[in-house]
């Protein structure tokens, strides 16, 4: 037998289904909620529709997820809450000046050329 510290330890599967409807708001930069929660052990379906007319992305690390948004068309986002904590989430296709200058904070700027990000917030 040995220690596993609880910040790594398998979270169980709730049975939960949570769904959550986001944007990409055209021309503003922005995640329409910017911040979304469900509990640890949650199966969310996150469908993002993209209201521009050009390609982003939505990455969030922790749950090893990176997935393009095309345009003017809604992506579905299927995965396990495995982990408590804040989390954040941002665009990881380059789609406009001042893409490259994400510096993670967790924030929803609206200036043109600004940055898609967010956070995901799991509770126990």
């Amino acid at each position: 037998m040995y220690y596993r510290p609880p910040e790594i330890s398998p979270v169980a599967a709730s049975g939960r289904t949570v769904e959550i409807n986001m944007r990409v708001l055209e021309n503003k930069w922005q995640w329409s909620p910017d911040a979304i929660s469900a509990k640890a052990g949650d199966r969310v379906i996150l469908k993002i529709f993209n209201e521009d007319g050009y390609d982003h992305g939505f990455a969030l690390e922790a749950f090893g997820i990176n997935k393009r948004l095309f345009p003017k068309r809604e992506t579905v986002i299927d995965f396990m809450v495995s982990k408590v904590g804040t989390f954040s989430f941002y665009c990881s296709v380059p789609c406009g000046e001042g893409h490259y200058r994400q510096t993670g904070k967790l924030l929803s700027e609206d200036t043109h050329g600004g940055l898609l990000k967010g956070q995901f917030i799991v509770t126990e």
